[in-house]
């Protein structure tokens, strides 16, 4: 997937942006706060209906405005080409979402149809935050390599919002709540089996990718391991039915603390990724050159398996992704983003890329200054971010 052009009005701080991309590694150049993570903001947009900060469509329209507007051209691997619109009014509170100027009737359609992998520094969260930050990563991964895990995904959280509903009015009234409950109970069981099932599956492929990765960058010195802390606790060789089993059981069993509580206390929500290197727990030991550094490397795997599942190579989105790397890993990485495909890379000086790095082809480098973005031609040194031309 390539995303060859984009159109940029009222978001951010981007009032008209016009920009051509290039099939390989487009450079976005500029100091802080003039609007380079605004443009893969808008990328994303574009691949996901929304932004990856997680902000509203209120906070991304430009201050004083009521609408904004993007679009693509995006190409898929097999030459397919795709007109994409997003369009935001907020007198209205409407977004709308198009393709090949076809309207969108659910959101929902469109995750996976362009496959997308975002590194920022928003992402760190995955290997310094708690457990909902990395179920989070585990969800947008699977979710867009699989229709059937994101419906269940949603339909789970509906079912736990209602069932914690019941639970929470149960406490404030002292009423028994068990009747009211065995619906909810069964539907949170048999979405919830699902997708722990499903998300054991997802990180015994995703294992060796990261290794693999993290070699890549660190050189092979450290191994990195993931492992899967599911809240309903079941063999790794267990299948459907005995987690079922046991789903139930754990309902049963803290049945009278959720009553006290008033929430749900067991379930695919409450679910743990752990994460090691060298056998060491990386919120407590790593360094923060480690934290980047297994970070770069679940982000790479994520590729690497989204390009297998669905058959497509996702575009990058990479916003400052060399801070807190040493050269030799930053060169590594840059080799290794070289040569899998379209990425979109931040950096607030070209001094992060080679003197001699190939800006000819499939390569581009743009500088973005107070929201207007430029393309710099291959002669412009990319050592500095140049200064706005007369």
């Amino acid at each position: 997937m390539k995303i060859r052009s984009i159109h940029v009005q009222k978001f951010r701080n981007h009032t008209h942006t016009d920009a051509a991309f290039g099939g390989g590694i487009n450079a976005v150049l500029g100091e802080n706060g003039e609007g380079k993570t605004n443009l893969l903001e808008a990328i994303s947009y574009l691949c996901l209906t929304k932004s990856f900060f997680g902000s509203s469509d209120s906070i991304v329209l430009q201050t004083g405005e009521d609408h904004f507007e993007l679009a693509g051209e995006l190409e898929a691997d097999a030459g397919i080409r795709y007109h994409v619109a997003v369009t935001y009014d907020r007198l209205q509170g409407e977004k709308r979402f198009s393709i090949n100027r076809s309207p969108v009737e659910s959101f929902a359609e469109v995750i996976g149809k362009f496959p997308v992998v975002v590194l920022s520094p928003e992402s760190g969260a995955i290997t310094t935050g708690g457990p909902a930050d990395r179920r989070k990563f585990l969800d947008f991964v699977i979710s867009q390599s699989s229709k059937v895990y994101l419906e269940d995904l949603l339909e789970y959280r509906r079912v736990l919002r209602q069932r914690n509903k019941v639970l929470f009015d149960g406490k404030v009234t002292r009423s028994d709540c068990t009747e009211l409950l065995e619906p909810w109970d069964q539907e949170l069981v048999d979405r919830g089996v699902r997708i722990t099932h499903r998300r054991n599956v997802f990180l015994e492929e995703l294992q060796p990718l990261v290794a693999d990765a993290y070699g890549s960058v660190a050189g092979h010195k450290e191994s990195p391991s993931i492992r899967y802390r599911p809240s309903v606790q079941h063999g790794g060789d267990a299948d459907e039915g005995e987690v079922r089993h046991q789903f139930e059981e754990d309902l049963r069993r803290t049945a009278g603390e959720e009553r006290k509580l008033g929430v749900t206390l067991v379930g695919p929500h409450r679910d743990e990724l752990h994460l090691e290197i060298q056998g060491l727990d990386v919120r407590s030991h790593a360094s923060q050159g480690q934290h980047k550094t297994l970070l770069v490397a679940l982000k790479m795997a994520e590729f690497l398996y989204l390009r297998a599942k669905r058959n497509e190579r996702p575009i990058l989105l990479l916003d400052d992704m060399f801070s807190e790397l040493d050269a030799q890993r930053a060169g590594r990485l840059l080799t290794l983003t070289e040569s899998i495909g379209q990425a979109f890379i931040t950096a607030t000086s070209g001094i992060v890329f080679p003197p001699d790095f190939d800006w000819t082809g499939d390569h581009r480098q743009f500088v973005v200054q107070q929201g207007t973005v430029e393309h710099e031609e291959p002669s412009v040194s990319t050592r500095a971010v140049p200064q706005r031309r007369a």
